[in-house]
């Protein structure tokens, strides 16, 4: 017996009152400020609701083992220090200073992405193998795409069904710039996607979008496809929207980055129709992006400020804060706004934002996922990335911040999403 073996017993010995046992597959877990960790904590907490065991694959410094409530961790270390864990005593990573060359130079390297060399180094790791045996699935969420190619090895070794837990499109709508300029690098990719899509027993996206475009390209698999969005914050508030009448400064709030988190994603798709928006009446107040802000980004922001100076209005740069303080600082403002160039993409924030109930500057392309949620928003005043608009274009409009009544869709709370995921995980 292997010591995987002999790990993956006491594991199973330790869930004996447990009649099932989940393996999820996520090497940015407990990574600081990234994304992905609030959706997997939500499937961390779904599951444990439904009795499993779940043991938990992650990247880190060194291998290590813990026991958690809802089960076991496994950090398997990153050979290449992509994913460092804290040192003693220190609360947090110490940042690396960002480098677009090195960025494009891993890219260019590592297929489909540097994180590749951990999730091999994962899928054969004996630990991890012996802990996975007679679990029920394995369940990878991405990006990155690694992830999906680590547990479809893992899945492959151990006879253990995989889940495919994608947030983002692999090949549509892809944020790597390779997948549309190398047409080698496209074929390499999409011949590991249909790999994966076909092998895997169900697939969870987080648009219809998404499952539209990847039941489009790949025959016969509509029926293992899940629409699953992410969700509302747990405990999330419903506050009522401040009467706009007699009141002075403003304040409007962007939570996110915008050209670091997709290539499509410039400042000035927004700032563009706010500032016509924010000429309709007089008015003041402040812009505040919260959030890292690239050199790009600054320079188009910074283009824009007499603009808005011009009309009463000041653009303010913050630097990015906790989540927990972004949604305390969401229920300050007097409007949110939010900027979805994709097609697909449905941005995380914009279910931190409904439930404030604020009322919301959305700009987006007409017919994409954020416009097909958005849309039936009363609280929402939806802008077309890409329509012409003459300089009347908005008479008779009043400026989007302005009081409306507003609603919060139960389909996106955690009670619903929960539903849906415990169908998709049903093998």
């Amino acid at each position: 017996m292997t010591n995987g073996d002999m790990i993956g017993t006491r594991l199973l010995a330790g869930s004996a009152h447990n009649a099932k046992k989940a393996v999820l597959f996520a090497s940015f877990w407990r990574q600081q400020s990234h994304v992905g960790n609030n959706r997997v904590d939500r499937f961390l907490r779904w599951l444990a609701e439904s009795g499993y065991y779940v043991i938990l694959i992650r990247a880190g410094s060194k291998n290590a083992e813990r026991t958690e409530t809802w089960g076991t961790e496994i950090t398997v270390r990153d050979p290449i220090g992509l994913y460092r864990d804290p040192a003693p005593g220190a609360t947090q990573v110490s940042p690396r200073k960002p480098s677009s060359l090195r960025r494009s130079l891993a890219l260019r390297l590592f297929v489909p992405d540097p994180g590749i060399l951990w999730a091999r180094a994962a899928a054969k790791n004996e630990t991890v193998i012996g802990a996975v045996r007679g679990a029920s699935f394995i369940l990878s969420s991405s990006p990155p795409e690694s992830v999906h190619l680590g547990a479809w090895l893992l899945s492959r070794r151990t006879g253990v069904p995989h889940i495919v837990d994608m947030r983002d499109g692999w090949m549509d709508e892809p944020n790597n710039p390779l997948l549309a300029t190398s047409p080698l690098r496209r074929w390499r990719e999409a011949s590991m996607e249909a790999r994966i899509i076909r092998d895997a027993r169900a697939i969870q996206v987080t648009s219809n979008v998404w499952k539209q475009l990847l039941s489009a390209r790949y025959e016969g698999i509509s029926h293992k496809v899940h629409v699953l969005t992410n969700a509302y914050p747990a405990n999330a508030f419903d506050a009522a929207t401040p009467d706009s009448e007699g009141v002075g400064e403003r304040l409007l709030i962007h939570a996110g980055n915008f050209l670091a988190s997709r290539s499509t994603q410039s400042p000035d798709l927004l700032l563009g129709p706010l500032l016509e928006n924010l000429s309709l009446k007089p008015s003041c107040g402040v812009v505040q992006l919260i959030g890292s802000l690239s050199n790009e980004d600054m320079a188009i922001i910074q283009s824009f400020q007499p603009r808005f100076e011009g009309i009463g209005w000041r653009i303010q740069n913050a630097a990015p804060i906790a989540r927990s303080k972004v949604l305390a600082r969401l229920a300050t403002a007097d409007g949110l706004l939010l900027l979805a160039a994709t097609h697909a993409a449905l941005p995380s924030k914009v279910f931190e934002y409904i439930p404030t109930g604020k009322p919301l500057f959305v700009v987006t392309y007409k017919g994409s996922a954020t416009w097909q949620l958005c849309e039936p928003l009363p609280q929402a005043t939806l802008f077309e990335i890409g329509a012409e608009r003459t300089g009347d274009s908005m008479d008779g409009r009043s400026p989007f911040y302005e009081k409306r009544p507003h609603v919060v869709p139960s389909e996106y709370s955690e009670e619903s999403l929960a539903r849906v995921f415990a169908q998709a995980i049903t093998l």
